[in-house]
């Protein structure tokens, strides 16, 4: 009995001292807060004394700018020039330093559709670029206050682009008719309030130390109460029991994945193929498939950025996706454009896969393909080797009814084509280096393979020499087609 109320009293004396070191540690915070607070408000003071007409010039110049370039710009939607409206916005940027960026959004409409670009100064490379709005921007104030007035300032935000605040002048787009079709708008950067964040932020770093350790003490000994009142043997057998349950589930969802990749190309007279998937999970995001339709080969590989159960979702749609339209179309720009329509359409988890989509004519060796931001294929000729050649674009399921362009090749007979991942590129060692091309090129030239298996079968074990045992870091997938010819 006295030893029940003796642990009783030890507990709640622990429990009291946890209590009094969180309670200090609020203290400290408050303290450190206030300190910081205070000193930055002296700081605004000064600056405001300073800045102000700054501001106001900053103000007047973007005013300036956007009212300047506005009836280019509108006659360059009606005339639809793309290329003279973006010159005209990076002509903006490159006149006017104080304007770090130029946001161009069309009017959403009843479809949803969203269009609009951003168009900066990159810092490191000096250059004016344009890229693609890649948030909502319908939510924004300068895109929903530019729609109406005459110019209109946005409410302070923290840029997407730049660590840094910035304030948005937009104007309302207007065609021949008068209506109001894009909104346009000047990012000005609030410099000065932005170094008074990082002051503050520095502040706040200074007194974080001691925060940190009385919070890591009242944790340590609140994890000790709970470890001791919770932990036991039957909440551990049904931990492991449903980590068991896990396991099974997905080594039947590796089985399924599995299955859905082709089965071994029968033997004939016009090509080998041969195909290898090692996932860095139990399920992965890589595919590759082949078929023979109407006298030619149509096959593709790709990977879905992520692993496990998410991107073996998107593996398994995307697979299926390329099954459906690649039995009724022959080109493979199409074949790339359905499957990015059905990858970007509702797609709200941000997934995407690069994709190598190519079509061989059997009888001719006349090889076309499309790429959608993959790795480039390597050509293998006796014992040389070389790159297809390949046009940059960008991975499917991003941007919906983009246009991809079908490039052609020629393919001798005996020749093969090695097609696979960036699991392969990026392999890693337990030192952290990467496998890159340069082993691979090593690997292949010189050696004169005669068939798919022997090329395939020589990767694998140059990569598994590399990492010598260290984890898979990602997905890693090939396939091999030998033209007979």
């Amino acid at each position: 009995m006295n030893t029940s109320r003796q642990t009783k009293i030890r507990s709640i004396v622990v429990l009291v001292v946890a209590a009094i070191f969180l309670e200090l540690t609020t203290a400290v915070q408050y303290i450190s807060t206030r300190r910081a607070i205070t000193a930055q408000i002296t700081e605004m003071a000064k600056h405001d004394l300073t800045s102000a007409n700054r501001t106001f010039e900053v103000k007047e110049i973007a005013e300036a700018a956007i009212a300047a370039v506005l009836p280019e710009v509108e006659r360059f939607i009606d005339t639809q020039q793309q290329d003279s409206l973006h010159m005209a916005l990076q002509r903006v940027v490159a006149n006017h330093p104080e304007i770090v960026g130029v946001d161009f959004a069309y009017r959403v409409g009843s479809d949803g559709i969203r269009d609009g670009y951003f168009t900066f100064k990159d810092d490191a490379t000096n250059e004016i670029k344009d890229t693609v709005i890649g948030f909502d921007y319908t939510e924004r104030s300068w895109y929903r206050e530019g729609l109406h007035g005459n110019g209109s300032w946005s409410e302070p935000y923290m840029s997407r682009y730049y660590v840094a605040l910035m304030s948005t002048f937009s104007r309302p787009v207007h065609d021949p008719q008068g209506r109001v079709v894009a909104v346009i708008g000047a990012d000005v950067p609030m410099r000065e309030l932005s170094s008074m964040a990082v002051q503050l932020y520095d502040n706040q770093q200074r007194s974080l130390i001691p925060v940190i350790i009385f919070q890591l003490i009242g944790l340590v000994v609140l994890g000790f109460i709970m470890y001791r009142s919770i932990l036991s043997v039957r909440k551990l057998s049904k931990v492991s029991a449903e980590k068991d349950l896990m396991n099974r589930e997905l080594g039947i969802a590796n089985a399924i994945q599995t299955a859905m990749l082709p089965p071994p190309m029968p033997a004939n007279e016009f090509v080998d193929i041969v195909g290898s998937q090692v996932p860095a999970k139990q399920v992965g995001g890589d595919f590759y498939d082949y078929f023979i339709r109407d006298g030619k080969l149509f096959f593709n590989i790709g990977d879905v950025c992520g692993k496990g159960i998410p991107a073996a979702l998107v593996m398994s749609m995307t697979q299926a996706v390329f099954r459906t339209i690649a039995t009724k179309v022959d080109d493979p720009s199409h074949i790339v454009m359905g499957m990015n329509t059905m990858a970007s359409r509702g797609n709200t988890t941000g997934m995407f896969a690069t994709l190598f989509v190519g079509v061989l004519d059997l009888a001719t060796g006349h090889l076309s393909y499309s790429n959608a931001g993959h790795e480039k294929p390597i050509i293998v000729t006796g014992k040389d080797m070389r790159y297809l050649s390949m046009t940059a674009n960008v991975p499917i399921g991003i941007v919906e009814g983009k246009e991809y362009k079908t490039q052609k090749a020629d393919i001798a007979a005996g020749d093969m084509i090695l097609l696979y991942t960036d699991g392969l590129t990026e392999a890693m060692n337990a030192g952290e280096e990467l496998f890159g091309l340069k082993r691979i090129e090593n690997a292949i030239c010189g050696v004169g393979f005669v068939d798919p298996k022997q090329l395939l079968d020589t990767m694998r074990r140059t990569v598994s020499v590399f990492v010598n045992g260290a984890e898979q870091s990602d997905d890693l997938t090939m396939l091999v087609i030998k033209y007979k010819g």
